[in-house]
């Protein structure tokens, strides 16, 4: 580990970082830094929009998932995934009638809410997946980047932002951005993937890579939030306030300087180093390779029995309404 980047924290503002890798998960050359006044980890440098736009609009899906089009085996497990969230947080949404999924990916969340009686719109910069999205689904995609959007403000109560504010080069301006697009009583659902988690489970030098520009942590996804006008929901936090995946909404901005939490950081330090030290067990690596496995063929049966992307959407869509849950 080397120290003190010139790199600027983009959620707390301070330089004093240090960097705490030197390769992505590939083994290519990849500088990522750990903040010290925060705990937020970044690549450095930052890419630049130009960059980016080129990246996702041609290259993140085959790149990251192998193919320009879901496999059925990756559609039948997006759609048991959003059967389990809807059946979380229906109860949260279901009185919301505008809804925006920003980077809506391969149409799950999209597929459920319209099929629920919302008025759902997706945002995808990826033009396989938009067009997938629309031709196989049959649902509302732009095709285009967040930032290129200019929709009135109130225009939804409800905006999801599912693992993509990791890929993005500002995540304050992101936030903000979609602060100014939700209704006065409008909630956004944020996920990001948990680099402390991330430390823990993955294989030695399996953490950072080049799209996940931001790595956070729970502190750190409601510091940028904070620095973006939003609070979380008072009526999840008891159940998600240590998760990095919750709901937020309209609230008073955070200052650069509330964002500083050096007991964060240094949490956020001790997991990374941690994992490179390599403590994870021989029978721990066994276990979860037994469990995606065991996941990724049962996936890969009902994908392959249901063959068609709505045919898989029907099924799990169905099971969620035979729950009573999306009825009325």
């Amino acid at each position: 580990m080397s120290s003190s980047p010139a790199s600027v924290c983009p959620i707390c503002l301070s330089s004093d970082a240090h960097q705490v890798s030197a390769l992505d998960r590939h083994g290519k050359a990849l500088a990522t830094i750990v903040c010290r006044a925060c705990g937020h980890v970044h690549n450095d440098p930052i890419p630049t929009d130009a960059e980016l736009e080129d990246f996702y609009s041609n290259h993140y899906r085959v790149a990251y998932k192998g193919a320009a089009r879901p496999r059925p085996r990756q559609i039948a497990r997006n759609f048991k995934r959003m059967e389990a969230f809807f059946k979380a947080w229906w109860p949260l949404m279901r009185s919301r009638r505008r809804v925006l999924d920003a980077g809506s990916g391969s149409g799950e969340f999209l597929y459920f809410a319209a099929n629920l009686g919302l008025e759902a719109l997706g945002v995808e910069p990826n033009r396989d997946y938009s067009a997938y999205t629309r031709d196989d689904l049959g649902l509302n995609v732009i095709t285009a980047r967040i930032d290129d959007q200019d929709f009135a403000p109130g225009s939804f109560d409800l905006i999801r932002l599912n693992h993509v504010l990791e890929h993005l080069n500002d995540p304050v301006a992101a936030l903000s951005r979609l602060n100014g697009w939700l209704a006065d009583d409008g909630i956004l659902y944020v996920e990001v993937p948990n680099i402390i988690d991330y430390a823990r489970t993955k294989s030695r030098g399996n953490m950072f890579h080049y799209g996940h520009i931001s790595n956070f942590s729970p502190w750190t996804l409601r510091a940028c939030a904070g620095r973006a006008g939003l609070i979380e929901l008072a009526e999840v936090k008891s159940e998600l306030g240590e998760t990095t995946g919750t709901f937020f909404r309209k609230g008073p901005a955070w200052s650069a300087k509330d964002a500083v939490y050096r007991a964060n950081a240094e949490r956020v330090q001790a997991a990374i180093k941690a994992h490179y030290s390599g403590t994870r067990s021989p029978i721990d690596r066994a276990v979860r390779l037994a469990q995606k496995l065991t996941m990724r063929l049962s996936e890969a049966r009902i994908g392959g029995k249901l063959g068609e992307p709505a045919k898989i959407g029907a099924h799990y869509l169905d099971r969620f309404r035979a729950g009573g849950q999306g009825r009325g």
